[in-house]
């Protein structure tokens, strides 16, 4: 999971950066190519497309979308055959200001996360991303409800967030101890409100849930006191969703509490779900924290320390940290070193002389200190979670830092 949690990271960070790239006119190209598809063909379908380009007008358009499809044919070179999964390449001119002739040519390669399903050549003033944002959706989803007499909630749990896309309330009147042909009547009526109280449930339920189908991993039920199973044995829920349910579970509350709780009792079924295996990392370090302080590095600089010492066993963190690497390397001897800081700590950092020769002139160059942080573990052999911010747990971590690293050995030791 660990690792398939840097692999989504990487993933998404790089969607968003594509995104946020913009050419003038048609100068950005996205090439898709399926497993299967002959890498030799593709390198001479764009050599075509180059011939074609030769027709353009304007002629910094006509250079620069010549020069990415000469990147890309040169790229696909180093390829004998099309990966598993299939090839995914962008290449175009990304302007570096606002006068024409200040762009670059950039090129980002990557083998995509799912199988890639048509080929496709896309030219435009913007990356076309649509089947990789496809693959970036969660798929898996999960419907849960809790329900007593007195009303009901509905949720959708998609990876590590969930959303209660309904609620409804009850006017079911409460029990009466009286005795007679009155209590029996009253009971009748009672009963008749807690059947369309589950009818109303049921048609929230159902409305919220069905356009989710063919995603819908399970559904789960809970609740306090036996309505859970009463509405569960009934005729509510579409029978397709009956079909699907995983569970029926007790819990102490009902309302968006209950929907909470019942995720936590609900982990011998979801436990491959995001949500807990999240929850259950960040409460695996606040368990070491409580017991022994000394098996629990938090906060950046320890955290990189323990790394760099080989002390770490297993580093949770959050996905929006906002830290860089900073690599300083000296003019004069060539000496370099790495620094990992917060972002707004970068511009104020004090590099000092140059340890091996005591200069003061360096070249600095700022990145995503993310893979320098999972670089750093994969080295010694430790785990890296990232987790949503989002959460309850998320925000536990960032009361932390935003970074732990549970340790193989304490760090007085």
């Amino acid at each position: 999971m660990e690792s398939q949690s840097i692999q989504r990271y990487r993933f998404k960070r790089l969607l968003k950066t594509l995104n946020e790239k913009q050419g003038r006119g048609t100068e950005l190209i996205s090439l898709y190519i399926p497993p299967g598809r002959n890498i030799f063909e593709v390198g001479n379908y764009l050599r075509q497309e180059q011939d074609q380009a030769g027709n353009i007008k304007d002629k910094l358009t006509r250079k620069n979308v010549q020069t990415s499809l000469e990147k890309l044919v040169q790229h696909l070179k180093l390829y004998r055959k099309t990966p598993q999964k299939g090839l995914v390449l962008f290449c175009g001119a990304i302007p570096r200001g606002p006068v024409r002739g200040t762009e670059k040519i950039e090129i980002y390669v990557l083998e995509p996360p799912d199988p890639v399903n048509s080929f496709m050549y896309v030219c435009d003033q913007t990356f076309y991303l649509e089947p990789l944002e496809e693959m970036a959706r969660e798929r898996d989803i999960y419907a849960l409800l809790v329900l007593d007499r007195g009303g009901g909630a509905a949720a959708l749990l998609k990876g590590a967030n969930y959303s209660i896309v309904a609620k409804v309330s009850s006017d079911v009147p409460p029990k009466v101890s009286a005795g007679g042909w009155s209590q029996r009547r009253y009971e009748r009526i009672r009963e008749e409100k807690v059947r369309e109280f589950f009818r109303k449930l049921g048609d929230r339920a159902n409305s919220s849930f069905l356009p989710h189908y063919d995603e819908l991993k399970g559904v789960v039920i809970g609740g306090p006191g036996d309505a859970r199973d009463l509405f569960a044995s009934g005729d509510y829920l579409d029978y397709r969703l009956k079909q699907k349910v995983m569970a029926i579970l007790p819990t102490s509350y009902n309302g968006e509490q209950g929907i909470r709780e019942l995720m936590g009792r609900a982990e011998s079924v979801l436990k491959d779900v995001t949500f807990l295996q999240e929850k259950r990392a960040v409460d695996e370090a606040l368990a070491i924290l409580a017991k022994d302080p000394g098996l629990l590095a938090y906060g950046l600089k320890d955290v990189v320390e323990a790394l760099k010492g080989g002390a770490a066993e297993k580093v949770i963190m959050l996905g929006d940290l906002d830290v860089v690497q900073i690599t300083i390397a000296c003019r004069r001897c060539g000496f370099t070193m790495d620094e990992v800081v917060k972002s707004e700590a970068a511009g104020s950092l004090d590099l000092g002389s140059c340890p091996e020769c005591g200069s003061t002139s360096f070249d600095v160059e700022e990145k995503d200190a993310m893979d320098h942080i999972a670089s750093l573990a994969e080295s010694i052999s430790a785990t890296v979670m990232i987790i949503s911010s989002e959460t309850e747990w998320g925000e536990q971590l960032r009361a932390l830092g935003g970074i732990v690293a549970i340790l193989r050995y304490r760090a007085s030791g």
